[in-house]
């Protein structure tokens, strides 16, 4: 057995200690690494709720430690305040608002 290498120390950014809904994160561990996913919520200890609406539907959304997910400053304004009007957001609503930030960046 080989020594394992631990990745190196990430930069620690104002935008890590707070998600908010709506904002496009990255996986940086786990078997879904470097898939984007949507912040649906924030759970007890630094753990979001964080959905793709295709494999993570908001129904069943991925529970992520904070650690394993890489902030970007992407949010969707109109997802993030449907979030927060406590209106039913869908899995469709997820898929746009992903699919709108994902062609802005890239």
């Amino acid at each position: 057995m080989g020594i394992r290498q631990s990745s190196p120390p990430r930069e620690v950014s104002g935008l890590e200690e707070h998600l908010v809904p709506g904002q496009l994160v990255v996986s940086v561990s786990g078997r879904d690494r470097g898939k984007y996913y949507l912040v649906l919520d924030k759970t007890v200890n630094n753990m979001y709720l964080v959905a793709d609406g295709e494999y993570r539907k908001v129904a069943g959304p991925k529970k992520k430690n904070i650690k394993h997910l890489s902030p970007l400053p992407q949010i969707d304004a109109e997802f993030s305040e449907k979030i927060k009007s406590g209106r039913k957001i869908t899995d469709l609503d997820v898929r746009k608002a992903l699919k709108g930030m994902l062609n802005v960046e890239g």
